[in-house]
C-alpha cells in the first residue's frame, strides 16, 4: 500500500492506495473524528480490485483546513480526488459523515459512482435541541482529550470499549494534535450544518445499501436495503467480518464495468 498527498482546497489530503486489477475501485471514508484506519482489514487482497483510503480534511494524516468551509466543498473536493488518480467510475463506502460525502457526490455526480455503502448514515434534520447540542460541543473541543472520550462513549458501544479502551486513546491523540479552531470549524460543518438527506434519498438512483449497528444512534434510513448488523454506529470495527459480506453485496450491486 501506498501513501499519497493531494492538494486540494480544503488542504493537503492523505490517501492510501491498495493497488490491484480487477473491477470497479472502492474509495472508502470514514465517519468524523476517526481516520483512514477505520476500514483496516478491508483491501485489495480481500476484495481483488484497487482499494483506496482517505484521511477526511484535517483527520488523521490529512492537512488542516485553516479556514471555515463547508460539506458542498467537502463533495467537490472527493471528485476532484478521483479526477486527479484518474478514476472515471468507482464504488464509494462511506461511514457516518463519509456517508453523507458520498451520498452528495453520488446525487451530484452519478455517472462517476457504481454503487454505494452508506454506512451508519445520519439523514434526518436535527432538531432545535441537537443543534444547540452541538453549538455546546464546541465548548467541550476546549478541552480536546474529555471531549473524544464522551465522543468515544456516544458512537461506540459499551461492550467495544470495555475491550479496546485504546480506541479513546487513539481518539484522544488525535483531537489533542488539531487547535480548537480546527476543530470548532470541523464540528460547524459535520454536527451544526447537518441537513435532512430525505429529498436525495427519494430521487436516489444508484444501487445502494445502507448498514447501521444494533444500537446505532442514526436509525434506519427510508427507501434503502438496509442491513443491521451488532454493536453501535462504528460498525466497521464493531463487526467486520459483517461489513465485509456488505460490501460483498454492494459489489454485486455495483456489477463489472463494461
Amino acid at each position: 500500500m501506498s501513501t499519497e498527498h493531494i492538494d486540494t482546497s480544503l488542504g493537503q489530503i492523505s490517501i492510501h492506495v491498495d493497488q490491484c486489477p480487477g473491477g470497479y475501485p472502492i474509495l472508502f471514508l470514514h465517519g468524523l473524528f476517526l481516520d483512514g484506519s477505520l476500514w483496516d482489514g478491508l483491501n485489495a487482497g480481500v476484495f481483488s480490485r484497487t482499494c483506496i483510503t482517505i484521511d477526511m480534511p484535517a483527520h488523521g494524516q490529512s492537512g488542516d483546513v485553516g479556514r471555515s468551509w463547508t460539506q458542498d466543498e467537502c463533495t467537490e473536493m472527493l471528485i476532484g480526488i478521483l479526477d486527479d488518480l484518474g478514476i472515471d467510475r468507482c464504488v464509494v463506502i462511506g461511514h457516518s459523515w463519509g456517508a453523507i460525502t458520498a451520498l452528495l457526490a453520488a446525487a451530484r455526480y452519478p455517472t462517476r459512482i457504481a454503487a454505494l455503502g452508506l454506512f451508519n448514515m445520519p439523514f434526518t434534520n436535527p432538531s432545535p435541541l441537537q443543534q444547540l447540542t452541538a453549538r455546546f460541543q464546541k465548548l467541550l473541543a476546549l478541552f480536546p482529550r474529555f471531549y473524544a472520550k464522551q465522543v468515544c462513549k456516544v458512537i461506540y458501544s459499551e461492550a467495544y470499549l470495555a475491550k479496546h479502551p485504546e480506541a479513546i486513546v487513539k481518539m484522544q491523540d488525535q483531537l489533542a494534535g488539531r487547535s480548537f479552531s480546527e476543530l470548532a470549524r470541523i464540528i460547524d460543518v459535520v454536527i451544526v450544518g447537518a441537513r435532512g438527506l430525505a429529498p436525495i434519498l427519494d430521487n436516489l438512483s444508484l444501487p445502494a445499501l445502507a448498514v447501521v449497528g444494533k444500537s446505532d444512534h442514526v436509525g434506519i434510513p427510508p427507501r434503502l436495503s438496509t442491513r443491521v448488523v451488532n454493536g453501535g454506529h462504528v460498525s466497521p470495527r464493531e463487526a467486520p467480518e459483517e461489513i465485509r459480506d456488505a460490501i460483498q453485496q454492494i459489489l454485486a450491486l455495483a456489477g463489472d464495468p463494461n
